[in-house]
């Protein structure tokens, strides 16, 4: 039998030291005297007696020498060998996305798929190398290129859900470039294949698809949005909840704000579809709406991350708009039907100091530019000439749109698909802003972004030189402009997608930002520049409620008083538009006190992730292209991932040359069987050298089982018993 570490066997030249323990051991004989006045002659014999025994025949002297060869061998490792069902070089990617949180396989998928990712690394060869790969919203190594099974099997038992919608195809991408490495290797993935993104690309090396999961019964929230009443003064909660199995289903949805119950009601599903409800009348005041499927009784489902769901109620505020325009009866009709707004108007020529500008949200200027732009929020329209705002270059006749961004949120509930513009000004895109309406050739028909610590937009054409106006997507536009510009859109307050960044501003006079996740941690985070106006937080790794408040220097005055007005404050709001699936920050709204925190809620509206049903596994083998000899096997170099990232050439692995021919076989470790084994021989060494107790403890249970007395030296009484040693 071979030996993992033979050295070990040097463990046996105990059994010698072992026996002379027992040669040089006094022996006592056991003896029932009738009286402890002949102890003392007993005890004189034992004194007498030499070090030096003969060695008898002993039992305790047997199972001794058996523990110290049982010992040894399993210091020495033995196993055995057989055919290995894996290559030498193993790619491990586990699903971490949120489906992988159901609990239809105990305790949750994603266990039992590092579960199974253990049982299938016992057919790793001998001396194979496993990188593990965690794949939820972007694919992470946890394990890169070791031999060491524990480091491995310690890195899956860390492994957490990552409660957002994964993409198995980035980490794909990542294994065949790891798996590149090797003359010999062989992708395993362990998921449920329920894949909201399936992939698509091919890849070179063979997959193995170790999936989980049975059920698909589950009901989620797939949207939660506060909405405003026509008058701007009520408030009203829209819920979506989507019934996902292919079984009806009934749920009682809850409503909390604050914490407190506002409401609850019974809603019947039909199977694949979805249900909505709208709670009217939410209280002044309230902060946060957090929306609850209730979990209690045999109605449960087998995912809970989407039976609950956050959204921040904007505070209600008055805002002050300034429009500085020599007349445009269409925009004019636009600004003054948004709601909490107070419009007030001015001619271009009369603009200046006087005006107060720092006392207005948002100033508008329609065509001319002052030389020195306000403090405040700014929407040029049609600018005339150059300025911070952006550069003139032209102009453009009837300019087409060009392809809009759905995620957009300035454009949620926008239909521009009839629109036509006349004359527009040719503007160059400044470093600062982001396209929102495209133009021809590059030139932006409306953009916005953050400048110098201010929002700005430009809208490159008058409205009245163009049929916009005239459409039901004209006043949505300026409201969702607007409502971005000084803080916060009249539109349906969406949540942030898990894992997106989000742009926070820090309020004048503050040094950062520290903000509190829903788990109750807390991150400090600071400008990249003295003074920033905004630090990005990309830590939205869990669902619920951020909350972020300014940190200022011990001794600090009050804010700015020309930031704003005691009147009229500053931006309000803490609700941002949805991330959706847009790569840039998500902007929040800067809070009306500048002392006061900042809010944002993170939650999973996915109905595809949330589709826990098992998808199929053989559709994700497809995209593997097997195993064969590499270059690296023909004796060429094959690719590797660099820490740079590049792909450099290295030899393959040693012994890698004929592939899978020359795999090593794979070994089963025999060290259960034989520390059972132990443990038999000394629970046996124990009863043998307890034997006297065991045996009056055995005629103990008999007596009270109704079995015979005690019978001659049982230790009774008028018979005293001398202690005799281990022999």
């Amino acid at each position: 039998m071979p030996f993992a570490t033979p050295l070990a066997l040097l463990g046996l030249l105990f059994l010698p030291v072992v026996v002379a323990m027992y040669l040089l051991k006094l022996r006592r004989d056991e003896s029932l005297v009738s009286s402890t006045l002949l102890w003392q002659r007993l005890v004189a014999d034992v004194e007498a007696n030499a070090p030096w025994q003969r060695l008898r025949r002993s039992l305790l002297l047997l199972l001794q020498l058996l523990l110290v060869l049982l010992l040894a061998a399993l210091a020495a490792r033995p196993f055995l060998e057989r055919p290995a069902g894996l290559a030498r070089d193993i790619v491990l990617v586990i699903d971490t996305s949120a489906s992988m949180a159901a609990t239809d396989v105990t305790p949750n998928r994603l266990a039992a798929a590092t579960g199974l990712a253990l049982e299938a690394l016992r057919d790793l060869p001998t001396g194979g190398k496993v990188s593990v790969i965690a794949a939820g919203r972007t694919a992470r190594v946890v394990v890169n290129d070791t031999g060491d099974l524990g480091r491995v099997r310690a890195a899956l038992e860390a492994l957490t859900v990552s409660p957002a919608t994964g993409d198995l195809g980035d980490a794909l991408i990542l294994a065949d470039a790891l798996a590149a490495r090797s003359g010999d290797a062989q992708i395993v993935v362990a998921t449920d294949a329920a894949l909201a993104l399936p992939p698509t690309s091919r890849v070179e090396h063979a997959i193995k698809v170790l999936q989980v999961g049975r059920d698909r019964r589950n009901q989620a929230i797939v949207a939660l949005a506060v909405r405003q009443g026509a008058s701007g003064v009520s408030r009203s909660v829209f819920v979506s909840v989507a019934n996902l199995d292919l079984q009806s289903a009934q749920r009682r949805l809850q409503v909390f704000g604050d914490g407190v119950l506002l409401e609850a009601r019974d809603l019947v599903l039909d199977a694949q579809t979805r249900a909505e409800a709208t709670i009217d009348d939410i209280p002044v005041g309230v902060r946060v709406i957090e929306v609850r499927l209730d979990r209690t009784g045999a109605a449960a489902d087998a995912l809970a991350l989407d039976d609950q769901a956050w959204s921040i109620v904007p505070p209600e505020r008055l805002r002050r708009i300034l429009l500085v325009s020599d007349g445009d009866p269409y925009l004019e009709t636009a600004l003054t039907y948004l709601p909490n707004t107070e419009l007030y108007g001015v001619k271009s020529a009369a603009y200046g100091p006087d005006t107060h500008p720092e006392l207005f949200d948002l100033i508008i200027f329609e065509g001319a530019l002052p030389d020195v732009l306000p403090p405040t929020s700014v929407l040029a329209i049609a600018p005339r000439i150059s300025s911070p705002l952006g550069e003139v270059v032209g102009s453009l006749k009837d300019p087409g749109i060009g392809s809009l961004d759905p995620a957009e949120p300035i454009l949620r509930y926008v239909d521009l698909s009839t629109t036509h513009v006349g004359t527009a000004v040719k503007m160059v895109l400044p470093a600062w802003a982001r396209t929102i309406i495209p133009g021809p050739a590059g030139a932006p028909l409306l953009y916005a972004g953050d400048l110098g610590g201010r929002a700005a937009a430009v809208l490159a054409f008058e409205p009245r030189q163009s049929d916009l106006p005239l459409q039901v997507a004209f006043p949505i536009l300026i409201s969702n402009l607007a409502g971005e510009l000084m803080g916060g859109s009249s539109a349906p307050t969406q949540a942030i997608e898990p894992g997106s960044p989000v742009s926070l501003p820090v309020p004048s006079g503050a040094t950062g930002l520290t903000v509190t996740k829903p788990d109750g941690s807390t991150v400090e985070l600071v400008p990249g520049t003295l003074g920033g106006g905004s630090v990005t937080f990309s830590q939205t790794d869990q669902l619920g409620v951020y909350t972020a408040v300014a940190m200022r220097p011990a001794a600090t005055a009050s804010p700015e008083p020309s930031a704003t007005s005691s009147s009229s404050p500053g931006a309000s709001g803490t609700s941002g538009p949805s991330a959706g699936s847009s790569p840039t920050p998500v902007p929040t709204a800067p809070p009306a006190d500048p002392n006061a925190p900042i809010q944002f809620a993170v939650d999973l509206f996915d109905p595809a992730e949330s589709n826990i049903a098992p998808g199929s596994a053989a559709a994700i083998e497809a995209l593997g292209g097997g195993v064969g000899p590499s270059p690296g096997a023909s004796g060429s170099t094959a690719p590797t991932a660099s820490p740079g990232g590049s792909p450099t050439a290295t030899p393959g692995p040693s012994g890698a040359t004929g592939g899978a021919t020359d795999r090593p076989s794979a070994r089963d470790e025999l060290w259960v069987p034989i520390v059972l084994l132990v443990l038999l021989a000394l629970m046996v060494e124990w009863l043998v050298y307890q034997r006297d107790s065991a045996t009056r403890l055995w005629r103990a249970f008999r007596r009270r089982l109704g079995g015979s007395g005690a019978g001659v030296g049982d230790g009774g009484p008028g018979e005293p018993r001398i202690g005799r040693g281990a022999g």
